[in-house]
C-alpha cells in the first residue's frame, strides 16, 4: 500500500501556558476528536497543576493562622506548674484549634494538607512545653523548700527559748536532701544550702532586731564584729534597709505620742469646763497621762493653775494667730512642744500658756485641731486657704482702730469668729462642698453671712468710754460737746484736745 504522508502543525496557540506546547501530528484518517485528544489532555493536567498548587496556597494560609494561635497558646501552656498540667493543657487547646481551622478547608485535599503540616509542628511544642514547665516544677519546689527553712529558723529565733543548732541543721539538710533525692537539684547545690544555713539564720536574728528596733539593729550591723556571715552587698543593702525603717518609726512612734498628746489636752480642757473650774484629784489626773514625761508635768502644772483659780479665760487673737503660723510652719506638733514668740526669753507650749491671759480652754481645742489638720497635707492646703480669708476680714474686724484698741471684748469677738467660721468650714469640707464655695461671699454655702454681728460699732464708743471710766474711777473724763457726733468726739479726744481748749 502506498504510504500516507502525514502533515506536522506548526502553528502555536495564540495563549498557551506554562510549559505546554502544541506540537500535534494529525492523520488525515482520523477524527477532530480524536485529533484534539492530546492537547484536552495536555490541558487538563495543566488545571489539575494549578488546583493543586491552589490548595496548597489555601492551605498554608490556615496552617499560618493556626500557628498563631498555637503559638500563643505554648506560651500559656509553659506557665503551668507541671509537665502534665503543660501538656493536658496544651492538647485541649490543640484540639479546638486544629478543629477551628479545619472546618475552614474547602475540600478533601486541602484538610488532609492542613493536618498532616500541623501536626508535624506538634512534637516541637510539647518537647518545649515540657522543658519549661519541669523549669518551672523544680523552682516551685525548690521555693517551697525553702519557704519552709525559713519558716523553721524563723520560728526558732521568734522562741524566746534556746535551740539546739546542729538539730535545726539536720531538719534542714533533710528537706534539701529530699530534693537531690527527687532529682531537682544536685549534690553541689545541697552543699551549698548548707553552707549557707549559718548566714540564714543571722539574717533572721537582724530582721528580728530590726522589727522591734530598727535603730538597734542599723547600730549591730555598723559594728563588722557582729553577724560575721552577713558581708558584702547583702550587709550594706540590710543597713540601708534598716537606716530607712528606723526613720519610719521613729516618725510612726512621734505620730503616735503627738496624736496622744493632743488628744489628752482636749480631753483635759472639755472634762475641766465640767468640772465647774474646780480642777482634778491626783488619781483623775492618771486618765490624762500620756506615757510623756515632759506632757504629763505639764499637764499637772495646768491643774493646779486650775485649782489655784489662776487660770484666766482671756484670750488674745494676736497671739493665738502667731501660734497658729508656727503650727503651720511644723515647728508645733502637739500642745507640749515648746517654742518661743517675739520678744520672749523663756519658751513655752501651748498647755503652759493655757489660762495666762493669751490663750484660754476653747483656744487650747482649737489649736489642737489646727495642729491634727496640719499633719494632713490635704487638710493643710485647705485651712491655708482658710487662714488666708479670714487676713482679709482683720480690717472689719478691727474697724476703727480707737475701739479695737480700747474694747476689751475685741479679742475675744475675733478669737471666737475664728474659731466659729473655721468650725463652720470644716464641716462644710466634710459634707463634700469646695473651699472656694464656702469661701466666696456670693455663695448660698457662705460661712460668714452673719459677719455684721462680730463687727464691732462706733455707736458703742460712749458705752466703753463710760466702762473705762468706771473700771479706772476716773471721773474728769472728757466729755462729748453739744451738737458732736461719736466720731467727731473720737477725734477729738485721741487728740488729746480737752473740752476747755475746745474753740466756741
Amino acid at each position: 500500500m502506498p504510504k500516507i504522508p502525514t502533515f506536522t502543525s506548526q502553528i502555536a496557540p495564540t495563549a498557551e501556558v506554562g510549559a505546554v506546547k502544541s506540537n500535534i501530528q494529525i492523520s488525515p484518517k482520523s477524527s477532530l476528536a480524536g485529533a484534539l485528544l492530546p492537547a484536552a489532555n495536555a490541558i487538563t493536567q495543566f488545571y489539575v497543576k494549578e488546583k493543586e498548587i491552589s490548595n496548597k496556597v489555601e492551605g498554608g494560609e490556615l496552617i499560618a493562622n493556626a500557628n498563631q494561635e498555637l503559638l500563643e497558646l505554648k506560651e500559656q501552656s509553659k506557665l503551668k506548674s507541671t509537665p502534665e498540667q503543660g501538656v493536658n493543657f496544651f492538647n485541649q487547646g490543640y484540639k479546638q484549634v486544629v478543629d477551628k481551622y479545619k472546618s475552614k478547608a474547602n475540600n478533601n485535599y486541602i484538610q488532609k494538607y492542613f493536618e498532616l503540616n500541623i501536626s508535624s509542628n506538634k512534637p516541637s511544642y510539647v518537647n518545649n512545653i515540657l522543658k519549661e514547665t519541669r523549669s518551672n516544677m523544680v523552682k516551685s519546689r525548690v521555693s517551697q523548700v525553702n519557704s519552709l527553712v525559713e519558716n523553721k529558723i524563723m520560728n526558732a529565733v521568734e522562741s524566746d527559748n534556746a535551740f539546739d543548732l546542729s538539730t535545726l541543721a539536720e531538719s534542714v539538710f533533710n528537706d534539701y536532701q529530699g530534693l537531690v533525692t527527687d532529682g531537682l537539684i544536685s549534690e553541689t547545690d545541697l552543699q551549698i544550702y548548707k553552707d549557707k544555713l549559718p548566714n540564714l539564720i543571722e539574717v533572721a536574728q537582724v530582721r528580728k532586731i530590726a522589727r522591734d528596733n530598727a535603730s538597734r539593729a542599723f547600730l549591730a550591723l555598723s559594728d563588722v564584729k557582729n553577724f560575721t556571715t552577713i558581708q558584702g552587698d547583702e550587709r550594706r543593702k540590710l543597713t540601708s534597709e534598716f537606716g530607712t525603717l528606723a526613720k519610719q518609726q521613729a516618725d510612726v512612734t512621734s505620730a503616735v505620742l503627738n496624736q496622744s498628746i493632743i488628744d489628752k489636752s482636749k480631753e483635759f480642757m472639755n472634762k475641766y469646763g465640767n468640772k465647774e473650774k474646780l480642777g482634778f484629784t491626783t488619781e483623775e489626773l492618771e486618765q490624762f497621762k500620756t506615757g510623756n514625761e515632759e506632757t504629763d508635768n505639764q499637764i499637772v502644772s495646768l491643774n493646779e493653775k486650775i485649782v489655784n483659780k489662776e487660770f484666766s479665760f482671756d484670750t488674745n487673737y494676736n497671739t493665738n494667730t502667731d501660734v497658729i503660723n508656727k503650727i503651720a510652719s511644723g515647728e508645733i506638733k502637739n500642745t507640749s512642744i515648746k517654742f518661743l514668740l517675739a520678744g520672749e526669753t523663756e519658751a513655752k507650749s501651748i498647755l503652759d500658756r493655757a489660762g495666762d491671759k493669751t490663750i484660754n480652754n476653747k483656744d487650747v481645742k482649737f489649736l489642737s485641731d489646727v495642729i491634727i489638720r496640719n499633719n494632713n497635707d490635704t487638710l493643710k492646703k485647705q485651712d491655708k486657704q482658710f487662714l488666708n480669708y479670714f487676713e482679709g476680714l482683720v480690717p472689719l474686724l478691727q474697724g476703727n482702730t480707737f475701739l479695737n484698741y480700747f474694747d476689751k471684748e475685741y479679742n475675744a469677738k475675733a478669737s471666737e469668729l475664728r474659731q466659729t467660721l473655721h468650725a463652720r468650714y470644716t464641716k462644710g469640707l466634710f459634707e463634700g462642698l469646695q473651699p472656694s464655695d464656702l469661701l466666696s461671699y456670693t455663695s448660698e454655702n457662705y460661712i460668714a453671712k452673719d459677719i455684721k454681728n462680730y463687727l464691732p460699732k462706733t455707736s458703742d464708743l460712749g458705752n466703753i468710754i463710760i466702762e473705762m471710766g468706771k473700771e479706772n474711777n476716773i471721773t474728769n473724763a472728757i466729755p462729748r460737746l453739744e451738737g458732736e457726733t461719736i466720731k467727731e468726739y473720737e477725734i477729738r479726744i485721741s487728740g488729746g484736745i480737752d473740752i476747755k481748749d475746745a474753740s466756741p
